[in-house]
């Protein structure tokens, strides 16, 4: 199999080409039925910070691209939630905000899934219950010449996005150490 390996930028302009590579499919495949191992903390060992070896369903990484999620937040907003410079215009920034919407619907979904395991007096569940509630009403709303227009609107689904992040690794950790008997490890 052939390939051409090439790197594009934001505007899909070619920025960097490496040619054409030939690629000889392995053999067999490797199945795995689990998703990598989890890089917090507590799933290193406590010798060299190496990642523990023993992979099971109750340790895996969430099933979302949470570094995309992120990268696509860094085009409209710096790492404190300001603009990042002058946000995209015309048919970019409509497909900028197309994008903060199905990372909102990919990933709403997995934080609620997240959220409801914990006990209802949980104030984690709680924030993530009203951040979730602030997707939704972000999700419903219409660009308004008000509030910045369309990249007004698209930089507060970024931020909201961001939040969602946020919940979304703190809950996934938080699932990943409970213990059966209700306890984290």
């Amino acid at each position: 199999m052939t390939i051409r390996i090439y790197t594009v930028d934001r505007h899909g302009r070619i920025i960097s080409d490496r040619g054409t590579v030939d690629v000889r499919p392995a053999a067999v495949l490797p199945v795995r039925d689990v998703w990598a191992p989890c890089a917090c903390p507590k799933c290193r060992d406590e010798t060299g910070g190496e990642l523990v070896d023993s992979i099971d369903r109750n340790h895996a990484a969430a099933p979302v691209d949470l570094n995309t999620m992120r990268e696509t937040v860094g085009i409209l907003l710096d790492s404190k939630g300001a603009p990042a410079g002058p946000a995209p215009s015309g048919a970019e920034l409509e497909t900028l905000t197309a994008t903060l919407r199905g990372h909102l619907d990919v990933l709403m979904p997995e934080v609620e899934r997240l959220t409801v395991a914990l006990p209802e007096n949980s104030t984690l569940r709680y924030c993530a219950l009203a951040c979730l509630g602030e997707a939704r009403d972000r999700l419903r709303v219409e660009p308004s010449p008000r509030y910045g227009g369309p990249a007004g609107h698209a930089r507060r689904l970024a931020r909201v996005l961001n939040a969602l992040c946020d919940h979304h690794e703190q809950l996934a950790c938080t699932s990943r150490h409970k213990e059966p008997g209700g306890g984290s490890r």
